[in-house]
Order: structure tokens, then sequence, then C-alpha cells
């Protein structure tokens, strides 16, 4: 059996070609990233009202900057609806307070976790951040397991939605 063996140099010089052909595939576009090697993208600080209790309205509110400066949107949304359930969104329309600042009120009239999501345009750039807040001690209790099933790494949902529905 005749076995092919390339010279010492051959074999550098064929590793070096096949590095040089990988490494210019993954060469990044660095014209249109930031200085922290991002593309361009919005970014949005969603805080949820400090006091929220059933019956009345809570101020959600949104900030918008891109590389660090305010951003006023062309389009911006909050929707809400309760976890579990997205078929019961309700979209309210953000309203523009200036300096990249956006709000909506929303009412809940009953207890559970409820999912709010933003959705975010301006020029070609999107965001849809989200986050879960509870309302009633037990959707309290519900969504801390969930965070914390979620922090271990288990599904949002981890099976366990059955029962707290109210």
């Amino acid at each position: 059996m005749t076995s092919f063996r390339l010279p010492l140099r051959g074999t550098a010089i064929v590793l070096t070609m096949m590095a040089a052909f990988f490494l210019s595939a993954c060469a990044a576009n660095t014209s249109s990233t930031d200085e922290h090697g991002l593309l361009p993208h919005l970014t949005v600080d969603m805080r949820l009202p400090s006091e929220l209790s059933l019956g009345s309205s809570g101020q959600f509110r949104i900030a918008i900057s891109q590389d660090g400066k305010p951003v006023q949107a062309d389009d911006v949304a909050f929707e809400f609806w309760p976890e579990g359930h997205p078929e019961q969104r309700v979209e309210i329309p953000g309203e523009f307070g200036g300096s990249g600042l956006y709000t909506a009120e929303y009412r809940l009239n009953s207890e559970g976790v409820y999912v709010v999501r933003c959705r975010v345009s301006s020029g070609s750039l999107e965001a849809m951040p989200a986050k879960r807040f509870a309302i009633g001690e037990e959707a309290v209790l519900r969504l801390a397991a969930l965070e914390q099933q979620q922090t271990a790494g288990a599904p949002a949902d981890g099976g366990s939605s059955g029962g707290h529905h109210h």
C-alpha cells in the first residue's frame, strides 16, 4: 500500500492557505458597526409602574435611544396580555413625551401574571422588548416561581400553568 505524504513545508503552506480562506470568510463588515462591534440597534429601556393595583391604571414607560442619544421612533405600541393567553392581547399606542420617552396607561381588571411588550420601529430598526408583571398575591408568587424556573434554565412556562388562571 502506498501512502501519500506532503513534505512538511507543503503541509504548512496548505494549512496557512486554508486558515486565510476561513478567516477571510468570517471577516466582519466593520463599516456599519459601533465602537463595540455591534450592528446599529435601538436600545429600549422599559420601566414598569412602581405601584400596580387591581382596578387602577398604571403608567408604563420606555426610553428609546441609539448610540446613547434619544430617538423619536416612527411607531411605538404597547401590547398587554395575560401570561399564556396572547390571543387576549390589547394594543395601546405609545404617547411621545419628548427625548425618546413614550408612555401608555393600562388598567388591570383581574389578578394574574401579565406580559407587556413594546413594539418599536425607527427607520429600518425594530425592537420588541417584553417583561412580565403580576397583580395579586398569588400571581406575585407564581411570577417568582416562573422567574426562578427561567433562571434555572427550565422552559418559561414550566408546564405548571394549569389551575392558576383567574
